[in-house]
């Protein structure tokens, strides 16, 4: 084991320059030194290109790739080739670490005298004076099992929630070994691309790390994101699980999930139906109830699924159209 492994920091580019130079500072200025960062610049049209040259010029380990744009996971999956690390870190361009991250790192790894394939961390939004004192975090150790402490090496079978908290690709440092032989990376052209990789590397996994200090803040949310904006790529979240499902399948563990992504797919559907564009809702609703209904008719059983968290919401679309769906759901909002 590499006791100074190097990491690869693969970061998509996008028309960032108003927060660019936070996001990169908090990178070179790391406590740890051993570091390629990858900067995809993604055919932005702002100065971001510029700035880029400017930190590339000033810090060798930075490597810079300019190219058309196709979307952050051809940026991503670019920089996974791309990579000579130990191991690779995802940051997105727009947010920041904290200075110790990657020391902290190296030191529980060293500490486990183990490589694993995941490490986890804690990450909290930032919304300039709404969240930035009590910000949204994403990872609970409550929902993992036999964590007797922070150098607990698991495996996904003791995550209790295995994919409502693992959505983020930003919360975790990965071997570049086990995303290469495992030939894993982000679906392109689709959005909720995070959904699908994190799913399938914590899936394909043997060994994971729990750190539970925040070390990632992201904006929640930055203009033009992709999660603030309501277009008609709200129905790539059918096609995400298409192959979320396909994945499962593939590892024979349909047996093991199914009730688990039973309840975060239609979770899921639910929160994207109402970013759905309103000349669109109806063609989204009547996807999402087909795709409900046949998920329900796969032998789940009635004692167990309709205990789910939320399972009232299920039903309410099962048994209603979508204007009566759309009645209850304001009159539920009113009271």
């Amino acid at each position: 084991m590499n006791r100074n492994p190097k990491i690869s920091i693969i970061i998509p580019v996008y028309n960032v320059g108003r927060y660019l130079r936070k996001c990169l500072n908090s990178l070179i200025y790391q406590t740890y030194s051993n570091l390629e960062i990858i900067c995809v610049n993604d055919g932005s049209t702002d100065d971001s290109l510029e700035i880029l040259k400017e930190y590339s010029k000033s810090d060798n380990r930075i490597v810079l790739i300019d190219k058309k744009n196709e979307g952050v996971s051809v940026a991503r999956n670019i920089g996974i080739k791309t990579a000579t690390g130990d191991y690779i870190s995802f940051i997105d361009s727009d947010d920041w670490v904290f200075l110790t991250l990657y020391a902290e790192f190296v030191e529980y790894i060293n500490k486990v005298n183990t490589d694993v394939d995941i490490y986890m961390f804690d990450l909290a939004s930032y919304v300039k004076g709404e969240n930035d004192v009590i910000p949204r975090t994403l990872l609970f150790i409550s929902d993992w099992n036999n964590h007797k402490d922070n150098y607990t090496i698991h495996s996904f079978n003791d995550c209790t929630k295995p994919f409502s908290h693992n959505i983020s690709a930003g919360n975790k440092v990965y071997k570049r070994s086990f995303l290469t032989e495992e030939n894993i990376l982000f679906p392109e052209k689709l959005q909720y691309e995070d959904t699908y990789f994190c799913i399938t590397t914590c899936l394909r996994s043997k060994s994971i790390l729990i750190n539970p200090n925040i070390f990632y803040r992201y904006r929640n949310v930055s203009d033009g994101s992709a999660m603030s904006s309501v277009t008609p790529k709200v129905f790539d979240i059918f096609k995400i699980f298409d192959l979320i499902d396909m994945e499962i399948n593939k590892l024979n563990l349909y047996e093991d999930y199914k009730y688990a992504l039973f309840q975060h797919k239609y979770n899921l559907y639910v929160q994207r139906y109402f970013k759905c564009p309103e000349e669109l809702k109806t063609q989204y609703y009547n996807e999402m109830k087909q795709r409900l209904l046949i998920a329900e008719q796969k032998n789940l059983n009635p004692q167990i699924y309709t205990k789910l968290r939320n399972f009232e919401i299920f039903s309410l679309i099962k048994n209603n159209s979508r204007a009566e769906f759309d009645i209850i759901v304001e009159q539920n909002k009113n009271k």
